[in-house]
């Protein structure tokens, strides 16, 4: 079973039970932090490895969804040498 079918199905099951407030309360929360992340990620820059520091900038590329899509994204490029 892929992850998407598991989500969607856990969500069928769970989001019933809940009340709309608290639902919609949750997916507020929930946005306003991928987003915040999302600015946090766009202007720092990716720590050196071994920092302190890298740990956390890790986190807060995962949450704020931006691994493997952002230009600025140091970690998620792939550099290659230009052949001569």
């Amino acid at each position: 079973m892929d992850v998407t079918t598991l989500l969607t199905s856990l969500f069928s099951y769970v989001l019933p039970m809940l009340p709309a407030q608290r639902a919609a309360a949750a997916s507020v929360i929930g946005s306003f932090v991928v987003s915040t992340c999302a600015l946090a990620a766009y202007f720092w820059p990716r720590p050196k490895d071994g920092s302190k520091w890298l740990p956390l900038y890790q986190a807060i590329n995962k949450l704020g969804l931006n691994g493997k899509h952002a230009v600025n994204a140091d970690d998620a490029a792939v550099k290659t040498t230009p052949k001569n």
